[in-house]
């Protein structure tokens, strides 16, 4: 087991506006971050991400369930629970996902794959409404 995903594990399932500091110890001064919404590059773009993102939620955790890992890459299978008060009248949003990792001595590529719908869009009351109606067609 690499100590770095170790690492990355135990970081993401403690994750909160209070320890969001704690991310340097992760990640390369050159990561380059990518999830559904963004693309950033460099950790000080990634600490101001994290630090807005989580301002204003009120829990979120990840478990995980498998991994892949090969000479200095990881692919990370996790279910995220998500508890933010704009998103599903303040009730968790459960999102499942993955996480591709290369890494030195610290994570220098990082990309989340969700369903950023699933996660943020059909959690919103109107847009929400109008996304299920959609799927449900399709």
């Amino acid at each position: 087991m690499q100590p770095i995903v170790e690492r990355f594990k135990e970081t993401y399932r403690r994750l909160n506006a209070q320890t969001v500091g704690r991310l340097p110890d992760l990640y390369a001064d050159d990561v380059v971050f990518q999830d559904p919404f963004r693309k950033l590059d460099g950790l000080g773009a990634v600490m101001r991400y994290f630090a807005e993102l989580y301002a204003h939620v009120e829990a979120c955790s990840f478990t995980f369930d498998e991994e892949v890992l090969q000479d200095q890459r990881a692919v990370l299978m996790w279910t995220m629970a998500l508890r933010h008060p704009k998103l599903n009248g303040g009730q968790p949003v459960v999102v499942p996902g993955s996480t591709h990792l290369h890494f030195r001595q610290k994570i220098h590529y990082h990309r989340d794959y969700f369903d950023a719908g699933a996660m943020l869009y059909e959690q919103i009351p109107v847009i929400g409404m109008v996304i299920r109606l959609i799927k449900e067609r399709v």
